[in-house]
């Protein structure tokens, strides 16, 4: 089991916020947000989890930071970076503009 902490970010969505599924998803797949949102409860709880499958991609996009003593996971989900904009399509791209 690995540890997970929970560190506060300024800004952004709370991981609940539908903003997070919505967007999210469409950058880097249900799986990986999932994933995040497991390691959120995980550390809100104090627990520790089996090392998530999507860690890779949770780390290259910064939602995820890798410790010595573990993993840490923010309070606050921030907004899906313009270089990851370009998956989504026309429509859903109109509809972020209007979200943030």
């Amino acid at each position: 089991m690995i540890p997970v902490r929970l560190e506060p970010r300024r800004g952004g969505f709370e991981p609940s916020d539908p903003y997070v599924r919505r967007f999210w998803v469409a950058a880097i797949g249900s799986s990986a947000v999932a994933e995040l949102l497991r390691l959120v409860r995980a550390a809100e709880k104090g627990e520790g989890v089996r090392l998530p499958r999507t860690l890779p991609a949770l780390l290259r996009v910064g939602l995820v930071k890798a410790e010595t003593s573990g993993l840490v996971v923010y309070d606050h989900i921030p907004p899906v970076p313009v270089e990851l904009r370009w998956r989504f399509p026309p429509s859903l791209g109109a509809e972020h503009s209007r979200w943030v």
